[in-house]
């Protein structure tokens, strides 16, 4: 599939090059993707094609989420078996969501989960909610290595959400992590971020062999993505468990507007198209 109107790198790489530092960030400091940004920032901004927009998110996202991942893990913030777990997991969700939503009203869908992610966001933005896990240190987190079905089906669902509608299994696997199994925030982090590696290359795989791929948009994205997904990696250790909550939870406030009334946030992206 061939872009109809390719984008100018020579007028739009600082753009290019702001939407890769922006996504980066979020992506470290939240452990998340980044294609909230990134899709949004191409399609509106650089004025790309939708398709084109998510396979070119991919291919940047896949070195920052492995940066920052291996930041995290500097850290000792993140558990090997449940990357383990949720990649596999989260990669047969995303196979079998993908399947189910040719056939389901996507509008109906996407408002139905705009309005989860905004219930999801009210409860991290409580303070109070997650004190079970913040009683949790990260060192005696990393000391259980127990896993249980119940995780393995959160990254099922997470995964299946992430094919059905197209967005980062994060926004549902850290929130998820967090309350439903006790799991500290940064680790929770940590292992969303690691996750994401898998996914992307599968992902960029197929867009790739598609077309949807714009190499030199990801040229341009990656070298200020990977750098600012590290600083934002390296500052999580700095910031506080209820603190990050607080930013994870006004991220999901952004992702569930934007499935909700996603003109709103078009005609702001809009605006900063130079």
């Amino acid at each position: 599939m061939a872009e109809a109107t390719p984008v100018d790198l020579r007028r739009h790489w600082p753009a290019a090059a702001a939407i890769g530092g922006a996504a980066g960030l979020l992506s470290g400091l939240l452990g998340i993707g980044g294609a909230a940004i990134l899709v949004p920032g191409m399609v509106d901004i650089l004025g790309m094609s939708q398709h084109r927009a998510a396979g070119t998110s991919l291919l940047a996202m896949l070195p920052t989420a492995a940066v920052a991942a291996i930041v995290y893990a500097q850290g000792d913030q993140t558990s090997w078996p449940l990357i383990v777990l949720f990649s596999i997991t989260a990669v047969a969700g995303a196979s079998i969501g993908a399947r189910v939503s040719s056939r389901l009203p996507g509008l109906v869908l996407r408002r139905i989960f705009g309005v989860c992610l905004l219930l999801i966001a009210l409860r991290l933005l409580v303070p109070g909610g997650a004190s079970e896990a913040d009683a949790i240190s990260v060192d005696l987190f990393a000391q259980a290595t127990e896993i249980t079905a119940g995780e393995g089906l959160l990254g099922l669902v997470a995964g299946f959400l992430s094919g059905l509608l197209g967005i980062g299994g994060a926004q549902i696997l850290t929130p998820g992590m967090v309350y439903l199994f006790a799991i500290p925030q940064k680790v929770a982090q940590g292992i969303s971020v690691a996750c994401i590696v898998p996914t992307a290359i599968a992902g960029a795989y197929q867009h790739y062999r598609q077309g949807n791929v714009d190499t030199r948009v990801g040229l341009v994205l990656i070298p200020t993505s990977i750098a600012a997904g590290a600083l934002g990696a390296a500052f999580v250790h700095l910031v506080d468990a209820p603190t990050l909550r607080f930013g994870f939870g006004i991220f999901l406030v952004y992702a569930g507007t934007r499935m909700l009334a996603p003109r709103l946030w078009t005609g702001l992206f809009r605006r900063l198209r130079p």
